[in-house]
């Protein structure tokens, strides 16, 4: 009776709608600011769109939104931390999100995200440089911080890769609470320390 598409905007159009035809009621929840599907290992059906521009959608939720009443939510409260949402709110979503913060957090006057400077030299899409003081800073996180789960998110497989090589020669290696993923497979995912 009901479809529901969630995270929509991860969804190649064509694999949602055989789903649409199905339900009397259709619900597609997305957000167009999140990264689009990625078809780079995926075959698609390829037509000649020219004359039809409505088809030139890259995402379900795309699609839907040429079509369906929209509306966005107000309130964001899933980052404890104000920072971790701040910057999206104010340069994508032009300051229309109500940030809810975590009551505790918000006194701790300590900020959420912290920047490190690396050296190094980006070459074949990635940095060993980089890869190696991630490496250190994860090993002192888990002598630090025992009980904390830690995720590690890089911008492309390569990297990702080389991370994972080297952590799986540590003797801490991968555990439930550790894990090393590239940008377009991390979304949901939670941890402690990212």
């Amino acid at each position: 009776d009901l479809i529901i598409f969630d995270e929509a905007s991860q969804c190649f159009a064509e694999q949602g709608i055989p789903a649409l035809f199905r339900g009397k009621q259709i619900v597609i929840a997305g957000d167009s600011k999140q990264l689009q599907p990625n078809d780079l290992y995926r075959v698609r059906f390829e037509n000649d769109t020219d004359e039809i521009p409505e088809l030139e959608v890259d995402s379900l939720l795309d699609l839907a939104c040429q079509y369906l009443p929209q509306t966005q939510l107000r309130g964001h409260y899933r980052s404890r931390s104000l920072d971790l949402i701040d910057f999206s709110n104010r340069y994508f979503y032009k300051n229309t999100f109500s940030l809810l913060p975590d009551f505790h957090d918000i006194n701790l006057q300590k900020p959420a995200i912290q920047y490190l400077k690396v050296e190094g030299v980006w070459e074949n899409n990635t940095n060993p440089t980089e890869v190696e003081s991630v490496i250190s800073l994860v090993e002192k996180l888990a002598i630090e911080f025992p009980d904390k789960s830690i995720g590690i998110v890089t911008f492309n497989a390569k990297q990702q890769g080389l991370i994972q090589d080297l952590v799986e020669t540590k003797s801490w290696r991968l555990s439930h609470s550790l894990f090393v993923k590239n940008i377009e497979n991390v979304q949901g995912d939670e941890r402690d320390i990212i």
